[in-house]
Order: C-alpha cells, then structure tokens, then sequence
C-alpha cells in the first residue's frame, strides 16, 4: 500500500508540474503576439472560441456586451480559415480574446476575462 501511495503522489506532482508547464507555454505565446500586424480589423478584438469549450460558453455574454462597444471578429478555432488564422497569430488555447489597436495586436487574455477589463485596453 505505501508502494502505491508513492507512485500516486509521483503521478499526481507529474501532472499538476505538466498542466503549469503547458499554461506557463500558453501565456507565454500570447504575450509574444504583442505588436503582431493584424489584416482582419484595425480596431477591435480577434475573439478566438470554440463551439466544445465550456469556459468559451462563459465568455460569451462578456463577448456580447463587447460587441456593442466596439467592433469584434469571432474566430472559430475548428473552421479552416479559424485554424490559419489561429497559427498565424500563435494562438495555443481557447478561449483567446486579442486586443488590435491601428492594426497591430496590444495584448492578449487566455481565459475567460470580463468585457469590462477588455475594454480598458482601449482607453487613452
């Protein structure tokens, strides 16, 4: 029995250092994003989702509430042109909410983020 307690504990410390590893990777891509040009929209936010992700379910009203104050492109990660344009940018995870001020990418979430916080991103 203490055998296997070992190996759980090991087990468990393995995959909780993997999960930070991998969102310690994540946000590290999303800051890399700063001052990428972006074609798709001048000003306004790139919101990348996907139809399978609960935490993209719980953005959504905060995504609505950003659409009636600025301009917001949805991003389905699934669709074809979703993926390019997910590669293109180095988005990692869903839900990603980009920020694009004169064409250029001025910060990244990863995470469901309230509309209010977004748009402070966009006062002078």
């Amino acid at each position: 029995m203490e055998e296997f307690l070992k190996i759980l504990f090991f087990a468990v410390a393995f995959i909780v250092l993997l999960r930070l590893g991998l969102k310690l990777y994540v946000l590290n891509k999303a800051k890399a994003m700063k001052g990428a040009e972006v074609e798709l929209i001048k000003d306004g936010v790139l919101y990348f989702y996907s139809q399978r992700c609960g935490a993209c379910k719980a953005m959504e009203p905060q995504v609505e509430k950003l659409s009636q104050a600025l301009e917001v492109k949805k991003i389905d990660v699934f669709s074809e042109e979703g993926q390019k344009i997910a590669k293109s940018l180095g988005v990692m995870a869903t839900p990603t909410t980009v920020v694009v001020k004169d064409g250029k990418v001025q910060k990244t979430f990863v995470g469901v983020v309230s509309a209010d916080r977004i748009l402070e991103e966009f006062k002078p």
